[in-house]
């Protein structure tokens, strides 16, 4: 099943997508998943921010950006999913995708620190291209240039950089016989 935005019925059943670590599944999220998000975006800053401010100024800092993500992501993008990803029935990650109609944005992917590096972020990744190649739009995202890991995993898909923002990397994927 293809979810194509924030229009889709919430009684649909949420996609299940085969991973390496056993089958994940998308749903949407809900407002009791709020201290999960926020763990999720601490574990996802660059572990050095942490030392240079003392505790409890840090956890300030991340509660403040959190809250700036959350609203400036629903200003931004209105109409996209915004799904916690899980495995076994326990969230493990979230994901933000905004499908314009011209191509398949990745707005935010994450995924608890234990689990990285076990294909689940490959295979969801996978899902969304069948999906775009389905539809013969590409696949567009940006990765922090810091973000190592990430960009590995993007360049392995065959994603490539189409442009730099600041402390960012854009990238795409164009499905195989279409156009750039």
């Amino acid at each position: 099943m293809t979810y194509t935005g924030a229009d889709d019925p919430v009684s649909s059943a949420p996609p299940e997508i085969p991973s390496p670590a056993g089958a994940v599944r998308l749903r949407p999220e809900r407002e009791e998943d709020r201290a999960f998000r926020y763990r999720l975006f601490c574990d996802s800053r660059q572990p050095e921010f942490a030392l240079l401010l003392p505790p409890d100024v840090f956890q300030q800092v991340m509660a403040h950006q959190f809250q700036a993500q959350t609203v400036g992501y629903r200003t931004q993008f209105p109409r996209a999913r915004f799904d916690i990803i899980e495995l076994d029935g326990q969230p493990i990650g979230r994901i933000v995708v905004d499908r314009p109609g011209d191509r398949i944005y990745i707005v935010d992917q994450a995924i608890v620190p234990e689990l990285r590096g076990r294909g689940i972020g490959t295979a969801i990744m996978r899902s969304l291209m069948d999906e775009a190649a389905a539809l013969r739009v590409p696949v567009t995202l940006q990765v922090a240039s810091s973000n190592d890991p990430s960009m590995r995993l993007y360049l392995r898909l065959g994603f490539v950089p189409t442009g730099a923002a600041t402390m960012y990397i854009e990238l795409a994927w164009t499905p195989p016989g279409e156009a750039p």
